[in-house]
C-alpha cells in the first residue's frame, strides 16, 4: 500500500498492538484498513489496550471477500498523550498506520 505522507513513520499490524516505540506519544496522520475475511474493526486508543479510544472505524459487521480497503488521512492529526495502541480484530486483517513520534 503506498503512503499517504513522505513525512513521518509507517507501521503495518496484523493483530493489536503498539505503534509508537515504548514510551512515546504520537499523532496519528492516516491509515488504511485491508478487511479480513471476517468483521473486521480498527480502535486507535491512547494508554495502551486499556487506554481511551481516540479513534474508531470498521466495516460496520460486514465480512469482506477478496480484497476490500478502507483508507482515511486525518486533515487534522489526532494527537495520543502516552502512546498510540491499536486494536484489530478480523481475520486476516491488515492495518497500515502512518504517524509521527513524539515525546509522551
Amino acid at each position: 500500500m503506498s503512503r499517504l505522507f513522505s513525512a513521518g513513520n509507517s507501521k503495518q499490524l496484523t493483530a493489536s498492538g503498539v505503534v509508537t516505540t515504548e514510551g512515546k506519544a504520537g499523532v496519528l496522520l492516516a491509515y488504511c484498513i485491508k478487511c479480513g475475511t471476517t468483521d473486521t474493526n480498527v480502535e486507535f486508543r491512547d494508554g495502551g489496550v486499556a487506554g481511551t479510544i481516540r479513534w474508531e472505524d470498521g466495516m460496520n459487521g460486514e465480512a469482506a471477500a477478496g480484497e476490500v480497503y478502507v483508507r482515511l488521512a486525518f486533515p487534522i492529526p489526532i494527537a495520543f498523550s502516552t502512546d498510540i495502541y491499536a486494536v484489530i480484530t478480523g481475520t486476516g486483517a491488515e492495518v497500515t498506520i502512518e504517524y509521527v513520534e513524539t515525546e509522551a
